[in-house]
């Protein structure tokens, strides 16, 4: 089944390039003959040449049945081709043949997100963060899980959490290994405003303004708000953002 990417918040078209260095390490396929024709179909993934890569991947796999990282990969490019079944299936197997595989469990949360059933999508990435809490993109996933819920002190912390861990975890594309959300146009001057709340809340400046001015470029309609909101407090007084607000005014 294929289905349109949702208007809220809708996941990046999929996937995981790679796992996370250690998820990856979990898993580690044995030979190094095996690894090197690993990275070659992952190349062709990187190129968007999604149909050569199944083939290479299902050729591995027919000679390793069981390998979770493989069976995530094709996953990944499952997700990319916007088949939402077989990306579940082969999700589904890889956790099977490795129930403790973070990566997998996140991705078939990004399934569930899809769907937008949030409850499930929750489920996994909570699931995904016990067995591996150091993945920003898993926290960055569960906020916006909650955000499609409107449960914001959650998303709030989520948010926080996976920005502590890596700053670039919001960028559109992510290069992290996990599956991370972008920005609906519908909603994107809320996020980047939320984005910016949470940068705000860490003294981190320059990720404060620069999802501040997407937020403004998003034409958002509560943007004067960072002139009050306790949230931007620690970076409020710093003369970059008063220009910002400045430039508010005018």
């Amino acid at each position: 089944m294929k289905y349109p990417v949702p208007m809220l918040l809708a996941l990046a078209l999929c996937a995981a390039l790679c796992v996370p260095v250690r998820a990856q390490q979990a898993v580690q396929p044995a030979g190094s003959s095996l690894i090197q024709k690993l990275i070659a179909v992952d190349q062709l993934v990187e190129d968007k040449q999604y149909d050569e890569a199944v083939r290479g991947y299902e050729e591995l796999l027919a000679a390793n049945p069981r390998n979770a990282q493989i069976l995530n990969r094709l996953g990944n490019v499952y997700q990319a081709l916007q088949n939402s079944d077989d990306a579940r299936m082969y999700y589904l197997r890889a956790i099977k043949a490795d129930p403790h595989f973070a990566a997998a469990v996140n991705n078939l949360g990004c399934i569930y997100y899809n769907e937008r059933n949030y409850r499930k999508a929750v489920r996994q990435y909570r699931k995904a963060i016990k067995m591996d809490p150091g993945v920003a993109g898993f926290y960055s996933n569960l906020a916006f899980s909650y955000l499609a819920q409107k449960k914001y002190p959650e998303m709030m912390d989520s948010f926080e959490r996976a920005a502590s861990l890596d700053s670039t975890v919001f960028d559109q594309r992510n290069r992290s290994g996990v599956d991370v959300l972008e920005r609906g146009a519908d909603s994107s001057g809320a996020v980047y405003f939320y984005l910016a709340k949470t940068f705000g809340q860490m003294g981190d400046l320059d990720h404060c303004l620069e999802f501040l001015n997407k937020a403004r470029d998003a034409h958002f309609k509560n943007i004067a708000a960072v002139k009050t909101d306790p949230a931007f407090a620690p970076v409020r007084s710093l003369p970059a953002m008063k220009e910002f607000m400045g430039r508010l005014a005018a």
